[in-house]
C-alpha cells in the first residue's frame, strides 16, 4: 500500500501548487485522498483493452466515469442536441483532477451536481428548471456561474464563451440584449474577461457553489 508514499506525496504538491494560495492545503488534502483510493483499486478492475492511463484517468474520478472526463479511454463524441463540448481529450483528463477538488473544497455532493446539469463524456448541459431568480441581469449572472462550473466539470478550466452564455440565457428567457455586457462589466470580481469568453474568479467558483447548493436545497 505504501510503495508509492514518495511519488504520490510530489504529485500531489505539484497539482496543489496549481491552486489559489489559501486553497493548497485543502487541495493537497483532496489529492492525497484521491491518490491513497487509487492505490486500494487493483488494475485488473480495467476493462479488457483498458490502458493504464486510462484507467489512472478513472480512478482520479473517484471511480465514477461518467460524471468526469478521461474514462476508458474513448474518444470524446459529438455533444448531444443543445449539450456543450467542455474540450478536448487533454481537457478532459485535466477535469479528473480539478473536477473532484472543486466539489470535495466546496463539499458538493454528486447527487445534487446531476439535478443541475446533464453530463455525457466531456460536454454538459444546464438541466435546472427553476433559477430562483426575478430579473434578467441576476439569471444571467446566476447561468454565468453555472457555465464556467460546467466547464470547469466537464473540460478542467473555468472558462465560457460569449456565444455560449447569450444561448443560455435564451433558453431561460433571460437575454437583454441592450444590457448584456454591461451585466458582465458590473461582476468584474467574478468574471475575467479573455477575448471573447470569461473565466470565473475564485471568488466567483465560491459563488456558483453556493448557487449550486441554492438551486438542489
Amino acid at each position: 500500500m505504501f510503495e508509492n508514499v514518495a511519488e504520490h506525496l510530489d504529485e500531489a504538491v505539484r497539482l496543489a501548487e496549481r491552486c489559489p494560495e489559501k486553497y493548497q492545503i485543502p487541495c493537497f488534502q483532496a489529492l492525497i485522498r484521491v491518490l491513497a483510493q487509487s492505490d486500494s483499486v487493483p488494475m485488473d478492475a480495467a476493462q479488457p483493452g483498458q490502458s493504464p492511463q486510462a484507467e489512472t484517468d478513472m480512478r482520479w474520478a473517484g471511480g465514477n466515469g461518467r460524471l468526469f472526463g478521461g474514462r476508458n479511454g474513448d474518444s470524446p463524441g459529438s455533444p448531444a442536441n443543445g449539450a456543450h463540448s467542455g474540450g478536448n481529450l487533454a481537457g478532459s483528463r485535466r477535469s479528473g483532477e480539478r473536477g473532484p477538488i472543486f466539489l470535495d473544497q466546496h463539499q458538493i455532493p454528486e447527487a445534487a451536481i446531476s439535478r443541475v446539469y446533464h453530463l455525457d463524456g466531456d460536454s454538459y448541459r444546464i438541466i435546472v428548471k427553476d433559477l430562483k431568480e426575478k430579473t434578467n441581469s441576476k439569471k444571467q449572472v446566476k447561468l454565468a456561474l453555472l457555465l464556467g462550473v460546467g466547464e470547469l466539470l466537464a473540460g478542467g478550466q473555468p472558462l465560457f464563451s460569449k456565444e455560449r452564455l447569450i444561448e443560455v440565457c435564451r433558453e431561460y428567457g433571460a437575454y437583454d440584449a441592450p444590457n448584456f455586457a454591461s451585466h458582465m462589466k458590473k461582476q468584474r470580481d467574478m468574471f475575467i474577461a479573455q477575448g471573447n469568453e470569461w473565466s470565473l474568479t475564485v471568488p466567483a467558483q465560491q459563488r456558483a457553489a453556493d448557487a449550486i447548493k441554492e438551486l438542489t436545497a
